[in-house]
C-alpha cells in the first residue's frame, strides 16, 4: 500500500510552528509497512485543499489529512474532501456525542460552531477523540481510504495509535510488510567519493541504499521491506556488510550514534584524557563533547578563547590565525590541565572573489606525548556552519585518533 499525506494550516505553511506529526507519521507508517512516496504542506484554502486531495487520489491508496479538524470557518478537511470526492456531510451522531463529551463534563454549553465538528460523510466510520472535541474519520471511496486526524500532536498520535492502526492492519491482513530502516555513518569521505565506491549497491531496489551529505560526514541510509523484523533486519545487515568492505575504513558510527559519542567511548575505554582549546568555534566542541555520557571520566577541560589577550596565566600565543597558533595552544592546554591527548581549533573566515563567499581557513593541532601535529582545512558557508563544521573535523580528527590508539595497543 502506498500513502500520501496531507498536512493543512496555514501556520505550518509561514513557519509559525514546527510540524512534529510529520516526523512521527513517516516513523510509524515505516513500521505498518506503508511506503510514502508523497507529503504535502497546503494553506487554509478549501480550493487548493481540496485539489491536493483530488491529487493524491491518483497517486495512492492511503490518503490521510491531518488538521482542520476545528470548529472555526477556516478548518477546511471536512469541506475539502466532501468536494473533492462530490460527497454531502451530514451530522452524525457519535460524531455529535464525541464532541460534546468534553463540554459536558466540564458542565458548559457547547457552542453552536461546534457541530461543524460532527459533520461526516454517508458511510464514514467515525474516531474517537478522548482528549479533544475533533473526531476523526475514514472514508473509503473506490477502492481509496481517507483518513482525517485532528492535527494537536497528543490528539495526532493517540489517535493514530489507537483507531487507525488497528483498521489499517486489518485491511492489510496478511499482505502487511514491515520496513525496516539502518544508518551507517561515514567521516572522512565525500559523498560523490561515497557514490563512487559504492555505486551498484544505491542501485538496490529493496534494500534501498541513500546517501546523505551533513556537515563533514555522509549518512547511508539502508531500508528493507520483508514480510517479518527478522527478515528486513537480516536484509540490512548483508548489506551494511557489503558497505563495510567497501569503505569501511571511514565508518565511525551507526543509526543514533554521534562522532562525539564515539569519541568518548573511545576515550573512556583506553583510560585516556582529553582537553580542548577553541579559538574560532566559539564552544561547539566543548558543547557537543560535553552533552554525551560521561564526558567527565575523559574529558578534562574545555578552553574558549575570545581574543588575542584573553588574560590567562603562561598562555601567548601567535596573534595571526595559522598551524603556528593552533600548535601554540595545543602546547599550552598540555601543559596546563596534562591531559593525555590536548588538541586545538582555531582559524579565520573571510569573504573572497567577487561574489564575496565566505570562506573558512580551519587549523588544529594536537598534542600527544610531546609530540605536535596540525593540519589545515578550507570550508565554506554562513559563518555558524562553517564553526560546526570545524567541530565536526575536530571530532573527525580525533576519533582517527583514538581509532590509532587502538591499534597501537
Amino acid at each position: 500500500m502506498q500513502a500520501e499525506v496531507i498536512f493543512t494550516g496555514t501556520e505550518l505553511m509561514i513557519g509559525q510552528i514546527l510540524n512534529t506529526n510529520s516526523q512521527y507519521l513517516q516513523q510509524t507508517l515505516a513500521l505498518w509497512g506503508i511506503d510514502l512516496f508523497y507529503q504535502v504542506t497546503v494553506g487554509d484554502n478549501l480550493e487548493r485543499l481540496a485539489q491536493a486531495i483530488t491529487q493524491a487520489s491518483e497517486r495512492a491508496g492511503l490518503i490521510i489529512i491531518s488538521g482542520g479538524l476545528g470548529p472555526t470557518e477556516d478548518d477546511l478537511s471536512r469541506d475539502a474532501l466532501a468536494k473533492s470526492l462530490g460527497v454531502p456531510l451530514v451530522i452524525n451522531e457519535k460524531a455529535l456525542k464525541i464532541t460534546r463529551r468534553l463540554f459536558d463534563e466540564r458542565n458548559v454549553p457547547m457552542p453552536d460552531n461546534n457541530l461543524r465538528q460532527a459533520l461526516v460523510p454517508p458511510g464514514g466510520i467515525v474516531l474517537d477523540n478522548p482528549i479533544g472535541t475533533a473526531p476523526g474519520m475514514i472514508f473509503e471511496q473506490n477502492e481509496k481510504i481517507y483518513v482525517l486526524i485532528p492535527g494537536p500532536p497528543n490528539e495526532f498520535k493517540m489517535m493514530l495509535n489507537n483507531e487507525i492502526e488497528p483498521f489499517i492492519f486489518e485491511k492489510l491482513g496478511s499482505e502487511r510488510k514491515i520496513i525496516k530502516s539502518r544508518v551507517i555513518k561515514l567521516s572522512g569521505l565525500g559523498e560523490s567519493t561515497a557514490d563512487q565506491q559504492l555505486g551498484d549497491l544505491l542501485q538496490s531496489a529493496n534494500p534501498t541504499l541513500a546517501p546523505t551529505a551533513r556537515f563533514s560526514e555522509v549518512h547511508l541510509r539502508i531500508t528493507s521491506k520483508a514480510e517479518s523484523v527478522e527478515k528486513a533486519l537480516q536484509m540490512n545487515a548483508e548489506l551494511e556488510e557489503k558497505i563495510r568492505q567497501r569503505v569501511g575504513d571511514y565508518i565511525f558510527g551507526t543509526d543514533d550514534e554521534t562522532l562525539a559519542d564515539v569519541v568518548g567511548r573511545q576515550f573512556e575505554s583506553r583510560r585516556l584524557t582529553l582537553a580542548t582549546v577553541e579559538y574560532l568555534t566559539g564552544g561547539v566542541l566543548a558543547n557537543q563533547l560535553n552533552v554525551i555520557k560521561n564526558p567527565g571520566n575523559f574529558y578534562k577541560a574545555g578552553f574558549i578563547i575570545g581574543s588575542n589577550n584573553p588574560g590567562i596565566e603562561n598562555l601567548s600565543f601567535s596573534p595571526l590565525p595559522g598551524k603556528e597558533q593552533a600548535e601554540q595552544l595545543a602546547d599550552w592546554c598540555k601543559k596546563a590541565v596534562n591531559p593525555d591527548l590536548s588538541i586545538a581549533v582555531t582559524g579565520k573566515i573571510k569573504e573572497t572573489g567577487k561574489e564575496k563567499k565566505l570562506r573558512g581557513t580551519i587549523y588544529i593541532a594536537t598534542n600527544h606525548n610531546g609530540k605536535t601535529r596540525s593540519g589545515e582545512f578550507v570550508l565554506w558557508g554562513l559563518p555558524q556552519d562553517i564553526k560546526e563544521r570545524a567541530a565536526q573535523l575536530t571530532l573527525s580528527t580525533l576519533w582517527r585518533i583514538g581509532r590509532d590508539f587502538g591499534q597501537e595497543g
